[in-house]
């Protein structure tokens, strides 16, 4: 990933990100040049119509009651006919750390969608203030069909019913879907979603639930849904995972056909991570907490 710098040329567009944001240094200087304003030096290159991906962190600078991305999403809408190769995109680098107690604020996604027909990975930051009102952060998917895309990543705490969304796309290519959860329990609504997975995405091949406190429950669904049937990759990162759920997955003959299976991060014991070492596919494990350890995916 390179900064873009207005000051500079694009000379080369394979296999590179530019990210058009607000850098630390920057902060402290006069003038302060907002994303969406680069966004336009980036246009005039001659090079524009090759780039292959573009990252949108923090933006613009001022005392604000949210962290709004709707000028950043409607300059994007704009400049689709000039980002005709663009193959990626990730929108809200922002970490918590940046925002505080800030929403970010997004619209509807679709249109993005619908604006980047060769669109292949569409990755978006949430943040623990804005978990559970969907109208406050504005995130959604309208039921579009996209022939392209082939990952979705939603991080840090996905809103709610935007799963529910999530499934009634068209995404034929679709192989890779990362969604982040957070610290709340109300799940029956993300249980239901997953089951039709199968069929909603039939060519998904990874699948992640990752920052989830229901792990436990998430664990039984999957192993008891097709959705496993077809996956290479399981990746229950960054959760709860304690002997409940791992008793589900070690008696799952699929998780036996992965290739990869990610618990890193959860609330195993070294008996049981010996167990699924057993197994013949990469078993991924690190950083195991103990139970009096502080959940981290609410921290």
């Amino acid at each position: 990933m390179i900064e873009f710098d207005p000051t500079t040329k694009i000379s080369d567009t394979v296999d590179i990100a530019y990210a058009l944001r607000i850098i630390p240094a920057e902060r402290y200087g006069k003038p302060v040049m907002s994303s969406v304003d680069k966004l336009q030096i980036l246009l005039q290159s001659p090079l524009a119509n090759q780039i292959e991906a573009l990252v949108f962190g923090l933006w613009y600078t001022g005392s604000l009651e949210d962290y709004t991305f709707r000028p950043v999403m409607d300059a994007l809408l704009n400049a689709h006919e000039q980002l005709s190769n663009i193959k990626a995109l990730f929108i809200g680098d922002v970490n918590n750390y940046e925002l505080g107690s800030l929403p970010l604020v997004y619209s509807d996604f679709s249109y993005i969608l619908l604006a980047y027909p060769q669109l292949e990975v569409l990755k978006i930051r949430c943040n623990s203030s804005s978990k559970y009102y969907k109208y406050l952060t504005g995130m959604q998917f309208s039921p579009v069909r996209h022939e392209t895309l082939k990952a979705i990543i939603i991080e840090s705490e996905i809103p709610y019913g935007v799963i529910d969304e999530i499934c009634k796309l068209e995404l034929p290519a679709l192989e890779y879907l990362e969604l982040w959860f957070g610290a709340d329990e109300r799940y029956s609504y993300v249980l239901e979603s997953i089951r039709n997975f199968s069929h909603i995405f039939p060519n998904l091949k990874y699948l992640g639930i990752r920052n989830c406190v229901f792990l436990d429950d998430m664990a039984f669904a999957i192993v008891d849904y097709p959705i496993i049937e077809n996956l290479l990759e399981l990746d229950l990162s960054v959760g709860n995972l304690g002997y409940k759920g791992a008793e589900y997955l070690l008696n799952c003959p699929s998780i036996r056909q992965l290739d990869t299976l990610d618990i890193t991060d959860n609330y195993l014991t070294d008996e049981i991570i010996k167990e699924f070492n057993q197994f013949d596919i990469e078993v991924i494990s690190e950083r195991q907490k103990t139970p009096d350890r502080y959940y981290s995916a609410a921290e």
